[in-house]
């Protein structure tokens, strides 16, 4: 039940500055404006731009990330949050405490819609994702699970843009290059309820994923994750270990998003993911149960 924790091999950028770097390019380009402009607006040199935007080097005066947010239209308080949040160029690498973190290893994202939009902007842009998940996450689902899972009393915090989120994030496409790995607890074969014909339909969907799965490993896979094995994985909830600008980085949704990078908390929910996969059934046994469970749903809502 303990995933085995590695020793860190790299170091990692915080986690704030990946986040806002992604944050600025994309309500850049919402605005139409090109990074000349910001560049001029600045006093700056478009390449410095470039590097702010791809996270290489963090904006060092707070008095320039308030200017490019001004420019980008983001508003009080969300702008001096932003701010007070840019980690400085160099961080202290000792951890301490239970979850073996450094200064800036870790950042909570509180600020209410523009924060739901940061994380869906963050899964969708990444370049690599492996996630576990307690049911099918965006960009898996059929139309008719999509609005029973986003039903207000279900979901809290949407994953997908919706009506009342920044306008900016309506224009986040997921990477066509995108790796992902969704590893789905045993759960999800159960959990029909009364709508078993619309999780039928869902589960045919994942069915069908798999049998589109690249035998050279590129592009989506899906595995369960049999309730059998308990691990450290199974404690710690939804999750996913995402690699975005080059650098990697754990996500999570609670009562806000968080995310993480470097800490040994981090590399344990690494470790336990990767742990998570190698117990999962494979890709055989993965589309055989979902088409069997299908089935009995289907069953189900025809008595």
């Amino acid at each position: 039940m303990h995933a085995v924790l590695p020793s860190p091999a790299e170091t990692l950028k915080p986690p704030a500055q990946i986040v806002i770097a992604l944050y600025l390019r994309l309500v850049r380009e919402a605005q139409g404006i090109h990074q000349e402009k910001a560049a001029d607006l600045l006093g700056v040199s478009i390449s410095a731009v470039s590097r702010w935007e791809r996270a290489e080097t963090p904006i060092q005066r707070p008095e320039t990330l308030r200017a490019l947010l001004r420019l980008y239209g983001v508003k009080n308080p969300h702008k001096e949050f932003l701010v007070q949040s840019l980690p400085p160029k160099r961080r202290d690498r000792v951890e301490i405490g239970f979850a073996r973190r450094a200064l800036h290893d870790h950042w909570a994202d509180p600020a209410d819609a523009e924060a739901t939009a940061r994380h869906i902007a963050v899964m969708r842009s990444a370049s690599e994702v492996v996630e576990f998940c307690m049911r099918p996450p965006a960009g898996l689902r059929t139309q008719a699970y999509e609005q029973l899972v986003l039903a207000p009393e279900i979901c809290a915090i949407p994953d997908v843009p919706v009506l009342g989120l920044p306008t900016w994030v309506h224009q986040v496409d997921w990477a066509p290059w995108q790796r992902r790995t969704v590893i789905l607890d045993e759960v999800v074969l159960t959990q029909g309820g009364n709508h078993a014909a619309v999780v039928a339909g869902q589960l045919r969907h994942l069915a069908t994923l798999i049998d589109q799965e690249d035998p050279a490993g590129g592009g989506l896979r899906v595995r369960i994750l049999p309730m059998s094995q308990v691990l450290f994985i199974t404690t710690v909830g939804p999750v996913a270990e995402v690699t975005v600008l080059g650098q990697r980085m754990v996500a999570s949704v609670g009562l806000f998003p968080s995310y993480e990078t470097g800490s040994g908390a981090a590399r344990s929910v690494s470790a336990g993911l990767r742990e998570a996969l190698d117990k999962a059934w494979s890709r055989e046994e993965t589309r055989a149960r979902l088409v069997s469970a299908a089935e009995a749903m289907e069953r189900r809502a025809a008595s």
